[in-house]
């Protein structure tokens, strides 16, 4: 069995007993330069049975079909993330592979930010930035969050963990989510939730299903007094919420971003850099995860399977 281990943060994510425990279960071929797939040494010949293991900061968070087509023996398909859009699953499971993903251990973290985006919009932290941080007690004047209404769309980890940080801030937390229940908050249907909720924070995947979930009707039935606060991209119509918030029918819009500048949006718009994700924490939970899908793999089992 090979195990082609494929980062160009190998040395960033894991520890040397962590190397060591991938190589008593197999040989390891390291690849850490960012080049064509084509160009990883030995990847696409030999008869060996293989496991790919692969960092989608390799290959700009996308794995072509042809070469998953190409790479001979492949018995597995070990991501360092927990999205899988970046890859045909539906694909690999006609070519029987299984792709397996890593879950939970960016949910607080993820939360924690979302959490943060939610303050720095009620206290009009955008605007302050871009008035130099001068003090305007008339314009940057915000907004108390005790007593407001959080609504949470998706309560997996990710919604858990933001509808509990909401609580703890004193906000009543009402939720949609299409299976998963939590009895400790108001669940509502997603339109209700849209037309009520004085913060509103989507935390559903990202994928075919819930792509566009969140139509231009129900954005423009907002209070006008509302937040929109989002770790979360696609599922809903972006321009028109900075429109809403340029006309002053949306109280302020967060999102991630790594190529926008928050001087280049009008009114209570946070667009920060895409590190939701990274923390400490987070990142050794990452490598622990990581390195045991790939042995887990190794040994024939795919516990974390998604297709």
């Amino acid at each position: 069995m090979k195990l082609f281990l494929i980062s160009p943060n190998i040395k960033a994510l894991l520890s040397e007993k962590q190397m060591s425990q991938l190589n008593d279960v197999s040989e390891v071929i390291l690849h850490s330069d960012i080049t064509p797939f084509e160009q990883i040494p030995g990847l696409l010949e030999g008869n060996e049975e293989r496991i790919l293991a692969i960092d989608p900061d390799f290959c700009d968070w996308k794995v072509p079909n042809k070469i998953i087509d190409k790479i001979p023996q492949l018995k597995a398909i070990v991501l360092q993330t927990t999205s899988f859009s970046w890859i045909d699953v539906d694909f690999a499971e006609k070519k029987g592979i299984p792709v397996m993903n890593l879950r939970g251990f960016s949910s607080i973290a993820v939360a924690e930010w979302a959490t943060m985006m939610m303050l720095a919009l009620a206290r009009k932290l955008p605007i302050i930035i871009k008035d130099s941080w001068k003090q305007d007690y008339i314009a940057h004047q915000g907004i108390e969050l005790r007593g407001k209404t959080a609504g949470v769309i998706g309560i997996g980890n990710i919604g858990t963990a933001v509808a509990e940080n909401c609580h703890g801030l004193g906000m009543n937390v009402q939720y949609w989510s299409k299976s998963s229940k939590d009895d400790r908050f108001k669940r509502v249907e997603l339109e209700e939730l849209l037309k009520t909720s004085d913060v509103i924070i989507p935390c559903v995947a990202q994928n075919d299903e819930t792509q566009g979930m969140l139509t231009d009707d129900m954005l423009k039935s907002m209070k006008k007094t509302a937040m929109f606060v989002s770790d979360v991209h696609a599922v809903y119509n972006h321009d028109l919420l900075l429109e809403m918030v340029k006309n002053g029918n949306l109280y302020g819009y967060a999102f991630e971003d790594g190529k926008a500048k928050m001087e280049n949006f009008e009114g209570n718009v946070w667009a920060g850099p895409e590190l939701a994700w990274c923390t400490e924490d987070s990142m050794r939970k990452n490598a622990e995860q990581w390195v045991e899908a790939i042995v887990n793999a190794c040994n024939g089992e795919y516990l974390t399977q998604v297709n």
